[in-house]
C-alpha cells in the first residue's frame, strides 16, 4: 500500500468515526422522544429519519471505494492543484452556521425545561451537528490531501 491508499484509508476511518456523533444524537433524540411523545412527534420523526438516512447515504459513499481517490478533491481543488475558493468559502459560512445553530439549539434545550422546546432542540442538535461533522470532514480532507511543494529550504530550519 502506497502512501496516497494510506491517506485515502486514514480519511475515511476519520471521516467514518465523526459520522458516528450526529448517529448518537439522532439516537438519543429518537430514545427521547419515544419516552415523552411530545406534540408534533411525527414531524420530529420525519426529521430524524431523513437526517439518519442522509448520513448513512455518506456513510456508505466515503466507505466506499477505500483505496481509491475520493470525490471529494474535484471540488476542494481546481487544476491547478490549489484550494478551489467558492467551496471553501460555502463550507466556512456552514461551518459558522452549524456552530450557531448547535450553540442555540444546546442553550435552549438547556435553559427551556418543556417539552416541545425539548424535542425540537433535539432536531435542530441533530441537523446542526451533522452540518458541522461534514464542514470538519471537508476542512479534514483539504488538510490531508493539499500537494504542497517540497522546499528544501524547510527542511534546513
Amino acid at each position: 500500500m502506497n502512501f496516497e491508499e494510506k491517506k485515502n484509508v486514514i480519511f475515511r476511518l476519520i471521516a467514518g468515526a465523526l459520522l458516528l456523533i450526529p448517529l448518537f444524537i439522532i439516537i438519543f433524540g429518537l430514545i427521547h422522544l419515544f419516552k415523552t411523545l411530545a406534540e408534533g412527534y411525527i414531524i420530529s420523526i420525519i426529521a430524524f429519519m431523513l437526517t439518519a438516512a442522509f448520513l448513512l447515504l455518506e456513510t456508505v459513499v466515503i466507505l466506499k471505494g477505500w483505496k481509491k481517490e475520493n470525490s471529494l478533491y474535484k471540488i476542494a481543488f481546481n487544476e491547478n492543484q490549489n484550494i478551489n475558493n467558492v467551496p471553501l468559502v460555502a463550507v466556512i459560512v456552514g461551518t459558522l452556521a452549524g456552530i450557531g445553530l448547535t450553540a442555540l439549539a444546546i442553550s435552549v434545550y438547556f435553559l427551556r425545561d418543556t417539552e416541545p422546546f425539548k424535542t425540537s432542540m433535539l432536531v435542530v442538535i441533530s441537523i446542526s451537528s451533522y452540518l458541522l461533522v461534514n464542514c470538519v470532514i471537508y476542512f479534514i480532507y483539504v488538510f490531508m490531501f493539499k500537494k504542497r511543494p517540497i522546499n528544501l529550504k524547510n527542511f534546513i530550519k
